[in-house]
């Protein structure tokens, strides 16, 4: 029945097939392959494509604008070509710009796009689940992304570690906070980390006692639109 109804709105709304049950598993491969991903080879470049796939997949399930789209694409495509022509000529470590351009658009230009897809839903089903704990699990990449800047531009990121973090160890802490787990094997250095730090906890925190837990105690009931739409009854 959620299907029919799925397919029905869609149909009107002219809108692509919502996809997020998909997209989460793209993005826990995501986060697995850059957290096993060395900072260099050919492996780093196995986790960029799963990366740009990632992003790709989602700008499209969440129906955007085809020349944002085509803008990620360009992006994904420039940024694996560089990487593989490094890698393939053996210059050392892929460069930030390869890496982060992609990054950007994954952590900053994702979350957009699927909180304006889930603004348009009229049902609350399984795929706006989906879409929501797509959002939470963006917000550790985003805070992921921010990391690995601040890793480059100013090092040590940890106190239990010299020089430059691994991006597994970057990828791990930032859901550990996300999460609030706090095993307390990696703290942060400077000040300005431990404000990001208790910002991504409290968000996580907030995220999922708020907007997951809403979407889940309204699951099949169909929600109010924004331009109070007269069959929209029953909406809560």
């Amino acid at each position: 029945m959620e299907r029919l109804r799925r397919r029905e709105f869609e149909r009107q709304e002219g809108l692509r097939p919502a996809r997020f049950g998909a997209a989460l598993g793209l993005i826990v491969l995501t986060i697995f392959a850059s957290s096993f991903a060395s900072d260099a080879g050919w492996i780093r470049v196995i986790a960029l494509l799963c990366e740009g796939a990632a992003l790709l997949f989602i700008l499209r399930t969440s129906d955007v604008h085809p020349r944002w789209l085509l803008w990620a694409r360009i992006v994904v495509i420039i940024s694996v070509a560089v990487a593989i022509i490094l890698t393939a000529f053996g210059s050392g470590k892929t460069p930030v710009v390869s890496t982060g351009m992609v990054g950007a658009f994954m952590a900053i230009g994702a979350p957009i796009a699927i909180i304006r897809r889930l603004a348009r839903e009229k049902v609350v089903d399984v795929q706006v689940l989906a879409g929501a704990l797509c959002l939470y699990l963006l917000i550790g990449l985003f805070f992921t992304f921010v990391y690995s800047i601040i890793n480059v531009v100013d090092q040590p990121l940890f106190v239990q570690q010299t020089g430059e973090a691994s991006s597994a160890n970057i990828t791990y802490f930032s859901f550990v906070t996300l999460t609030t787990t706090g095993y307390g094997d990696l703290t942060l250095a400077g000040n300005g980390p431990r404000l990001l730090a208790i910002t991504e906890a409290l968000l996580g925190q907030l995220y999922l006692v708020s907007a997951v837990a809403l979407v889940v105690s309204r699951l099949g009931m169909e929600r109010v639109t924004r331009r109070g739409d007269s069959d929209a009854g029953g909406g809560t």
